[in-house]
């Protein structure tokens, strides 16, 4: 379902050419089409046209893209950034979570939770604890490496 900012940069961009022939008449001047002027503005829209595209790009990335409603069956609680690239996500799928690793072009399962969940709310607003706890659990887990090596 496209949104309404998208709906109305559309219908803007598809009034903009009525709008600049209007105004264009209204001067009734004759152009030359291969002038400095004319050329110039050519690529001023094109410009334009090229930042509009990249600016809704933008927008749409940093919204997340086309999402679906939210579904009963697949929850995401929580999720820590651990790099540029990198996440640790804890979802829930009916009555088991699952905490995954997601990097780029892969996703692993580090850890399943099996059982019921009571304290859901508890459990999303303790974000700084998963936070803390995941920091503590991979901090241990490097020091045991470098200690190996």
């Amino acid at each position: 379902m496209i949104s309404r900012f998208s709906q109305t940069i559309f219908y803007l961009l598809l009034i903009l050419p009525l709008t600049v022939n209007a105004v264009a008449e209204e001067k009734k001047l004759p152009v030359d089409p291969l002038s400095a002027s004319s050329i110039v503005n050519m690529f001023m829209g094109l410009g334009l046209v090229l930042a509009l595209i990249f600016l809704m790009a933008w927008v749409v990335k940093r919204m997340g893209g086309m999402q679906m409603a939210g579904s009963q069956r697949l929850q995401v609680l929580s999720a820590l950034s651990v790099g540029t690239r990198e996440k640790v996500v804890l979802i829930q799928v009916e009555n088991k979570r699952l905490v995954i690793g997601v990097a780029q072009g892969q996703v692993s399962t580090l850890h399943v939770l099996d059982g019921e969940f009571e304290n859901e709310t508890e459990t999303v607003s303790a974000g700084a604890d998963f936070k803390d706890k995941l920091l503590q659990a991979l901090s241990k887990t490097m020091n045991k490496k470098t200690t190996e090596k």
